[in-house]
């Protein structure tokens, strides 16, 4: 019997790239999305089963957590927005949708599938960004739900221990189809990347060894601990 993974945003350059990685390591990922065509076209490129879902509804979450419940081993939330404003001109709205998409959304997830990951001896892959550890102009409505998320990963890793890891990983800006209007600037994405010790835009693949490693039973002994892949950027300081 097949070991799966669920892959929420699994059609995203992150979740895509886990998915060609576990796939290497004997896993079947599942990739989920709300996009039906591109989780067609993803899943026949590599040869995998797809679910369509949005992760603001619950019943979606709870059928697909039911029809995979015996083989599922393991979970990660790539979902995510960014929504870039001053504080002054945003609205309690902004911050209710990012909490809902980016935190309420994982939280949602993993209450559906406690049961099946604890029987499994399971693994939960979660994702915040760099903008919790150091902080960025504008970022106060996606560092607030995103900080949630480093936040629940320390609590379920002390609640779920030993039967489920919970992990994190803390990514800089990365290629992806949330980032185009930064990146797709060649001056802005030029300046973006000699923001990093590591200077380049970080690119989906960037992900996926570690990831796969975390969601995999060769991640035996690691759990609660946020992993930043930011090119260096959240700890270290070219000039003086």
């Amino acid at each position: 019997m097949s070991k799966k993974i669920f892959i929420f945003g699994g059609t995203g350059a992150i979740g895509f790239a886990i998915a060609k990685k576990i796939i290497k390591e004997g896993y079947s990922p599942i990739l989920i999305s709300r996009n039906e065509e591109e989780l067609i076209n993803k899943s026949k490129e590599i040869n995998c089963e797809y679910e369509i879902c949005d992760v603001l509804e619950k019943d979606q979450i709870d059928q697909i957590s039911n029809k995979h419940a015996d083989t599922l081993n393991g979970l990660a939330y790539c979902v995510g927005s960014i929504n870039l404003k001053p504080l002054k001109i945003t609205k309690d709205t902004d911050f209710i949708e990012s909490f809902k998409i980016n935190t309420l959304g994982a939280i949602n997830v993993i209450k559906s599938n406690m049961e099946s990951l604890t029987k499994n001896n399971g693994s939960i892959l979660l994702f915040s960004t760099i903008a919790v550890k150091q902080g960025f102009t504008n970022h106060s409505i996606v560092s607030s739900s995103k900080g949630a998320i480093e936040g629940l990963t320390m609590s379920l890793a002390a609640e779920f221990a030993p039967k489920i890891r919970v992990n994190c990983i803390a990514p800089s800006l990365t290629d992806s189809k949330m980032s185009q209007k930064m990146v797709s600037n060649e001056n802005i994405r030029k300046a973006i990347e000699n923001m990093h010790p590591i200077p380049k835009i970080g690119q989906g693949e960037d992900f996926g060894d570690l990831s796969s490693f975390l969601l995999s039973e060769k991640n035996s002994w690691i759990t609660g601990q946020i992993f930043h892949i930011d090119g260096g950027r959240s700890t270290l300081r070219l000039k003086a």
